[in-house]
């Protein structure tokens, strides 16, 4: 057991030092951008509403998003006190992260979580949109590990909790509305 743990973390290491590696300028700026946006899901929540005003005030495409964002928030965030995982710039020195540096811990990532609860909601209640809705949250998940505050196992988890709390949201959703 603690052979296969000690193998995913030297993944999740390596792979961590693959992305962080990659400088570009514009790209640098994007995904700056996209993590400060999505703090707390506010990109998806603000996304949302302008949805719900644009297209007729109901309220189930205001409230499947918004609660699935908030839940998968939620859980992030109190999921971090059970595994209070150091992030990389912590466990090394030599990596400069290129945004102020949060202060929770590392493990799961939060903007991960609403990343995905906020894009899959948003593109399965506007499906014309979904390529470019699945497009920047997958791009918020990954400027995390990009920007230096986390490693790809953060990313993955918090992937996942936003993956259950909309896959809830929009199965709850649709028995409601059955």
């Amino acid at each position: 057991m603690k052979g296969a743990v000690r193998g995913i973390r030297n993944i999740d290491r390596a792979l961590f030092a693959a992305i962080f590696r990659v400088k570009w300028p514009l790209l640098t700026v994007l995904m700056r951008a996209l993590t400060t946006a999505g703090t707390a899901g506010a990109t998806w929540g603000f996304i949302a509403f302008g949805a719900f005003l644009a297209t007729g005030l109901k309220p189930p495409q205001l409230l499947v998003p918004w609660l699935a964002i908030i839940i998968s928030w939620l859980v992030a965030e109190r999921t971090k006190y059970f595994f209070n995982r150091v992030r990389p710039y912590v466990s090394d020195t030599a990596i400069a992260p290129l945004i102020k540096t949060p202060s929770s811990s590392s493990f799961p990532s939060g903007h991960s979580a609403t990343a995905a609860a906020g894009s899959i909601t948003l593109a399965a209640l506007y499906p014309p949109f979904a390529p470019a809705l699945l497009l920047a949250g997958f791009l918020t998940a990954l400027s995390r590990v990009y920007l230096g505050v986390h490693y790809p196992v953060d990313v993955l988890a918090g992937l996942l909790i936003g993956t259950a709390s909309a896959a809830g949201m929009l199965a709850l959703a649709a028995l409601a509305l059955a």
